[in-house]
């Protein structure tokens, strides 16, 4: 019997581990094929950034038209539709500091509740000379709204107050014991601005918001990376942060340069054991090289640990019981190594994308982590990592870079056929992009798009391909999916 894998999440989980063990179908014999190809594209009204996400026969995606959808997984036909549901940003509201030709709507993977039925997203509007971030939550079955939605963000923390006009909603939203978590970063590091995180009761969406600020003193320290946050087993909150001031030492409150630990209502501790900074972070932030490149993956080790990686190339392990607060010195730092970027480099575009996790049978479990420019070892565009007690070691590497590589997910079955799967974004405006698939013990290229007939048109950094029930799906100039053709 075939599988039905749900993807209601980034990721496929909250742990972020990118991973689905009950791939029935692809394997890398039918991937490398000549029968594999794109099976069908819907252009929609926009580009697609988030990770599609898939349920019961459909494909979800909100675009940056601000417009939902919901897709036959088969056929790639609308079964439901939500146009336009609010105004997009023009360039001069949003006032970010690159030059887009893109819609300033919606940029984050939007997540499901299987239970209730329903899709929440998060979008920008204008009001008046204001802004706000609204989340909607949409009927899954209908695209009709929930009643008691859209509700605007609102928050505080300490003497910082939340300033939708000056942070991005890029961060994947994450839904964890009945809350709605969604983080924010900022506008092209245009001040001011700062990193937050805020949470909803979704059975209760107009109660008071939680909040925590990364940043409540100084700019900075926003959660960026597209992936969001990750939540371990006991519903605690993990954020990385971006550039932006350190000051813990000198008694402050600033996160910058930071994995920092919640709790479910975004409470934080104050304990080394919650925390951990790079001895390194006044460099970091000095260079732009945000640790906040990736988000947490949360390891199913015996011994738990913690791993992600960031703008310096480097990659990180840590024990997840004990972060171990500056430096890790208090039990945290495990490993950390320098896979992409030179050393001597004053600017680093390294890890900018969340790693992706596989247990093999009869083998050390796998990390794969992605990267823009050549490292210190010749490695290139993806790296294979194998566990080994508490560190890792270097399983392989491509021969070749990959241009902005996206986050990679993981297909198998079980331990078996393991396939790893990004986007490479392309080189200028214009040309396609590309869906890759290697084999994930070898590293072997099985499937690249190409120019031909299975082109990928706009997949970018952030974007993420859902790989599930014999297909790849790929949010971009709509929705692309792949497959073996019949």
């Amino acid at each position: 019997m075939k599988s039905d894998v749900r993807v209601c999440t980034y990721h496929y989980d909250n742990q972020r581990l990118g991973w689905n063990p009950r791939e029935d179908t692809l394997t890398p014999a039918s991937v490398s094929s000549p029968g594999f190809g794109k099976l069908w594209h819907n252009p929609l009204d926009g580009l697609v950034h988030g990770a599609p996400l898939v349920l019961d026969g459909r494909v979800f995606v909100v675009t940056d038209a601000n417009s939902a959808f919901a897709l036959d997984v088969t056929t790639g036909k609308i079964v439901w539709e939500r146009r336009n549901l609010l105004p997009t940003l023009t360039a001069g509201q949003f006032n970010g500091s690159w030059n887009s030709p893109e819609r300033h709507g919606v940029l984050s993977t939007p997540v499901i509740d299987p239970v209730a039925g329903v899709l929440y997203f998060c979008a920008p509007r204008a009001v008046r000379l204001k802004q706000v971030y609204e989340v909607h939550a949409l009927d899954i079955k209908t695209g009709a709204s929930v009643p008691g939605w859209p509700v605007a963000l609102s928050a505080h923390y300490k003497k910082a107050v939340f300033t939708a006009g000056q942070v991005m909603q890029r961060g994947a939203l994450t839904l964890a014991g009945g809350r709605l978590y969604v983080p924010f970063g900022g506008r092209g590091d245009i001040p001011p601005w700062r990193g937050w995180v805020i949470g909803l009761d979704v059975k209760n969406p107009r109660a008071p918001q939680k909040a925590f600020c990364f940043s409540p003193v100084t700019d900075g320290a926003g959660v960026w990376s597209a992936g969001g946050v990750s939540i371990d087993a006991q519903g605690r909150v993990y954020a990385v942060t971006g550039n932006g001031d350190y000051d813990l030492p000198e008694g402050g409150e600033n996160f910058g340069q930071s994995i920092v630990r919640l709790a479910p209502d975004l409470t934080f501790s104050g304990k080394p054991a919650d925390f951990f900074t790079p001895e390194n972070y006044r460099f970091l932030d000095e260079q732009d090289e945000d640790l906040g490149g990736a988000t947490c993956l949360i390891l199913p080790t015996k011994d738990p640990l913690l791993f992600t990686g960031g703008k310096d190339g480097c990659a990180y392990l840590l024990s997840q019981s004990a972060l171990g607060g500056l430096g890790g010195k208090r039990g945290g730092l495990r490993q950390r190594t320098r896979l992409f970027c030179d050393e001597k480099a004053t600017y680093h575009e390294g890890i900018r994308a969340t790693a992706a996790y596989f247990a093999p049978d009869g083998g050390a479990p796998m990390l794969f982590v992605p990267g823009d420019n050549p490292g210190p070892d010749k490695n290139l565009g993806l790296v294979a990592l194998t566990l080994t007690g508490s560190g890792f070691t270097k399983a392989w590497t491509l021969p070749r870079s990959i241009n902005r590589p996206s986050a990679p997910v993981v297909t198998s079955q079980g331990g078996k056929e393991g396939i790893v799967w990004l986007v490479e974004a392309a080189e200028f405006p214009g040309q396609p992009s590309a869906l890759l698939a290697f084999d994930a013990l070898t590293g072997r290229q099985l499937f690249a798009s190409g120019n031909g007939p299975d082109q990928l048109l706009a997949g970018r950094k952030f974007t993420g391909p859902s790989v599930a029930n014999g297909a790849a799906f790929v949010g971009a100039a709509g929705v692309f999916c792949y497959g073996v053709q019949s």
